[in-house]
């Protein structure tokens, strides 16, 4: 029996380093073969190489995996981790010998280890201690399966991996969602309910897992002696006063939902308590957007406690209470450390996520078809939200004003942030609503002594978390959002998107107007071979871009000014002073080490001087697939254009230098030479040669340490490429002389080869 037991142990264990395929199949059907006492043993071994614990590393891959770079890997780990696989059967396997597993406080991220040091714990967490009695201080967590494979998922997210593993950055997009990402969304939506009918899946899961706990328990003596005397921290079921006692006198909801409990506390607890000081690494984009799941999910559980009748209800009424006491400081300290780049949507997005709970309503499903019109609510619960959480409404609103101004907005993503923030305060009744708030808190004049002063106003609605709320310092003191000076901030930021208007609308006319130029000059046939040919090329995307820009901005400014009751500035006569010193150019040299390197201190006019240094340095070859193109005919002629370019490169490149008329013809037909350049990432380069041929590859800079990025450059000469045979235009119009070739001559092979002989000559024809 003990050589059996040994062998499906060390068998466990020795999949653990097989290929992800395979480890997943073969421990899928171990699993079953083992009993209570194997999976106890091998239980913490699973979990930590799933997650990397211990050398912290990227695990199974659950963050690096994604549908499209690995699309039989993802469905397979989504399997064995979804809420009805493998991992989650042996969770309830271990649940019913009410087997405990440890994990040391030190493995626990920063901020959650000094709240159980201190003290400020919800009693959620109290029955989980293990305590040195010699000491009286907490030195582990004993956990039952379920809790400590949930808590180790949550810990995950907040490894750094797009530092440690630079080439995870290209997985890190809104574009490539990993197998992590689909995973939170599932967990949450399965143990997060929105409808007060749904089920926990599986249900009658082990309902004795854990004791109620109607009395609150005094914490622990902490490791250092708290700066304020802190009443101890009432239970999680206990969400005022004027209810505790009818609490007290019902079934607790551990009986029916521990397990809701449980993903409420470790995700909210471990996630919006991430630190985010100066001396830490930022969070990546993805971990920005499984918060942004956490918090809609949240909203939309919270948000049913109206008509749930269910144990449920108490966990529901105290979900965004316990949202709202960390997440101000997380979310302003990543406001202010994130970069000012396209990246920065993901920060507001997550932002203005949680000041609106009314989009996330349990009747949401009916309003689907309507889900970007749906306004903020005079409903009572929304007001006591806006009351409760008034200055992560006003006072995120006044620190990312700043912020806004140094963004460039002769950018559309920048101009589509600032048309998002002003869309969402600017809902009916919003504007009004935080105005009555700001001036029954803090008086008609909205003048406050202290931000202890206005903490105390917010605390008074509702007293969940008020102990660790009331006790928030900020680095100054609170600045009405109404106040005069915002005002006089909002017209010098007026003031600023009128500039960058009338700086894009002089673009718009100076490029029309050389294009019309340029039109003018070309030849009867090079026109027509324009018109129908023509790419969509970069530029043409730029002016379709820049010509939504101005009618943003002026909405914009017009919906701000009415706001805060400020007039438009008119300076329509007024020209940029491109010689002041705030308008000097940046240096962006690559060994420069002045403040012009931090974005956060360049000026939108500084970024559009550079614009004009900027030249193009990728192969137009390896440009992303885009909207009028087939993506299956770009990767099959891409290959095809590599096979014929390693093959015939040197009589490519000698057609190229001819100065015959075959010369000219060439240089219609292939790309020329240029220099490609691009940033070698340790861990996996994210460029691969399209072809092999001579070619000079230069590193700039001599050593660079782990995980910094090299530049790379490499001499392309003259080059074919297929790729314009993909676009749906080019389709279209093959297909049209097909179809004339099948209608005069009965084949096909006819129209495509006066197809081809069509384009030739044109080619020709503009060649001169």
């Amino acid at each position: 029996m003990t050589q059996y037991y040994d062998k499906n142990v060390n068998r466990v264990l020795e999949l653990l380093n097989y290929p992800i395929l395979e480890r997943c199949n073969e421990l899928k059907i171990l699993f079953n073969e083992c009993n209570i006492h194997e999976l106890q043993d091998i239980f913490p071994n699973v979990v930590q190489s799933v997650f990397g614990i211990g050398n912290r590393g990227i695990g199974w891959g659950l963050r690096t995996t994604t549908k499209k770079n690995a699309p039989q890997f993802f469905d397979t780990l989504f399997e064995f981790f979804a809420p009805m696989g493998p991992i989650f059967q042996i969770c309830y396997r271990l649940l019913n010998d009410a087997i405990k597993f440890e994990i040391n406080l030190d493995q626990l991220p920063h901020k959650i280890n000094e709240m159980i040091q201190t003290g400020q714990y919800s009693i959620f967490y109290a029955d989980l201690f293990n305590v040195d009695t010699f000491r009286r201080q907490v030195i582990s967590l004993s956990l039952n399966a379920f809790d400590y494979y949930i808590l180790h998922f949550c810990i995950y997210a907040t490894f750094p991996l797009h530092k440690m593993y630079p080439a995870a950055l290209q997985v890190h997009n809104e574009h490539m969602k990993t197998v992590y990402f689909f995973l939170t969304a599932e967990y949450l939506c399965n143990f997060l309910p929105c409808r007060p009918d749904s089920v926990v899946m599986p249900p009658n899961i082990c309902p004795t897992v854990k004791a109620p706990q109607p009395m609150p328990i005094q914490p622990l003596q902490p490791k250092r002696s708290p700066k304020y005397l802190k009443i101890p921290s009432a239970s999680v079921y206990d969400a005022s006063s004027s209810n505790t006692q009818f609490i007290r006198n019902t079934v607790s909801p551990r009986v029916h939902a521990w397990r809701t409990e449980s993903v409420l506390h470790f995700f909210i607890d471990t996630w919006l308590r991430y630190d985010v000081d100066e001396t830490r690494d930022l969070p990546s984009s993805e971990f920005i957007r499984v918060v942004r799941i956490l918090i809609k999910q949240t909203h939309s559980f919270a948000n049913s406690a109206y008509i749930d009748e269910t144990p449920m209800v108490t966990l529901r009424k105290l979900a965004q209470p316990m949202m709202r006491v960390p997440f101000y400081p997380f979310l302003k300290s990543t406001m202010g450390r994130w970069p000012l780049d396209s990246s920065f949507s993901v920060v507001l997005e997550l932002w203005l996520s949680y000041i609106q709970p009314w989009r996330y309503g349990f009747d949401w499903q009916l309003q689907k078809s309507n889900e970007n019109n749906i306004e903020f609510s005079s409903d009572n619960r929304y007001q006591t939200f806006i009351l409760d959480n008034l200055i992560i409404y006003t006072q995120i609103f006044v620190h990312i004003l700043p912020r806004f101004e140094r963004l460039d907005f002769t950018s559309l993503p920048n101009v589509i942030m600032l048309h998002r923030l002003v869309k969402v305060f600017n809902q009916t009744g919003l504007p009004a609503k935080l105005l009555q708030a700001e001036q029954s808190f803090g008086g008609n004049y909205l003048k406050y002594d202290s931000p202890r002063k206005q903490n105390t106003f917010l605390c008074a609605a509702n007293s969940t978390g008020s102990y660790e709320w009331d006790n928030l310092h900020y680095d100054d003191g609170y600045t009405p959002m109404f106040g005069d000076a915002m005002q006089n901030t909002i017209t010098k930021f007026l003031k600023t998107i009128c500039i960058a208007r009338d700086q894009v609308i002089k673009e718009i006319i100076a490029k029309t107007e050389e294009n019309e130029e340029r039109y003018k000059s070309f030849g009867i046939f090079k026109r027509i071979f324009n018109k129908i040919f023509e790419e969509m090329s970069c530029d043409v995307q730029k002016m379709k871009e820049c010509n939504k820009i101005p009618d943003i901005l002026e909405s914009a400014m017009n919906t701000l000014g009415g706001m805060f009751n400020v007039d438009v500035p008119d300076i329509s006569g007024e020209e940029i002073d491109t010689s002041s010193p705030n308008c000097t150019q940046a240096n962006f040299s690559l060994y420069d080490d002045s403040n012009y390197l931090d974005v956060s201190h360049i000026s939108p006019f500084q970024m559009m001087n550079n614009l004009a240094n900027i030249k193009a340095s990728v192969d137009p070859a390896l440009l992303p697939i885009q909207t009028y193109e087939c993506a299956f005919l770009v990767r099959l002629l891409h290959r095809l254009s590599c096979k014929m370019n390693e093959k015939f490169h040197q009589e490519i490149e000698a057609l190229w230098y001819r100065s015959d008329i075959k010369g000219k013809l060439a240089r219609r037909i292939f790309y020329g030479p240029m220099t490609a350049q691009w940033f070698d990432k340790p861990y996996g380069k994210l460029y691969s040669k399209p072809f092999k041929i001579s070619m000079i590859t230069s590193f700039v800079g001599s050593i660079f340490p782990l995980g910094e990025s090299a530049l790379c450059e490499q001499q392309l000469p003259p080059r074919l490429s297929l790729r314009y045979f993909a676009s749906y235009q080019c389709l279209f119009f093959v297909a049209i002389f097909c179809i004339i070739g099948y209608i005069k001559c009965h084949t096909v092979i006819i129209g495509v080869i006066t197809a081809i002989m069509v384009l030739l000559t044109f080619l020709y024809m503009c060649s001169f």
